[in-house]
């Protein structure tokens, strides 16, 4: 966990201000879809946008999970796992503005930023593309004993048997 602690606050205190923290990187990101979906409906920005919005808690709850070294690779809808991983919405609204203050310099766009200082290894439009991404972090992070874990964001489901099962939107059959 990230947050410092008095030592004088009860584990109740404690666990209180852990919710609140989340709750406020889960407004954070829904208030940053927002304004990207402003941007894009009204021609602003290039390429495309695929929102994050209805799935904050899924990123607030597992990066608040991990460490700031931890690796987290994306998907096509990564910009509510980027802030939630700590990333700048400055310097992400720059990337989607195509400007060089953006974490790709403005060549990534919405669906390929990376932020190797949060340890985000980048989204990927790719169905299950970013898998073999992550495998080779955590494979790396075992190899020179780091401690290090990778998680991979999906919206589909690998099962034992390597079968693929995608999530259907909710509305959809």
């Amino acid at each position: 966990m990230s947050i410092a602690t008095d030592q004088s606050k009860t584990k109740g205190d404690v666990k209180t201000e852990l919710w609140i923290h989340m709750y406020r990187r889960m407004v954070m990101i829904r208030e940053f879809e927002e304004q990207v979906n402003e941007l894009y409906t009204r021609a602003l920005m290039p390429g495309l946008a695929h929102l994050y919005i209805g799935e904050e808690a899924v990123a607030v709850g597992v990066c608040e999970a991990l460490r700031k070294d931890d690796y987290i690779t994306s998907t096509h809808r990564g910009h509510g796992h980027c802030v939630a991983k700590g990333a700048s919405p400055d310097r992400m609204f720059a990337e989607l503005l195509g400007k060089e203050a953006g974490y790709c310099r403005g060549k990534g766009g919405s669906m390929h930023i990376a932020d190797p200082a949060t340890g985000n290894l980048g989204a990927n439009a790719i169905v299950g593309g970013s898998a073999g991404i992550a495998t080779g972090a955590a494979l790396s992070s075992k190899r020179l004993g780091t401690g290090q874990v990778a998680v991979c964001f999906s919206r589909i489901i690998f099962t034992r048997n390597t079968r693929i099962i995608r999530r259907q939107p909710r509305g959809t059959f």
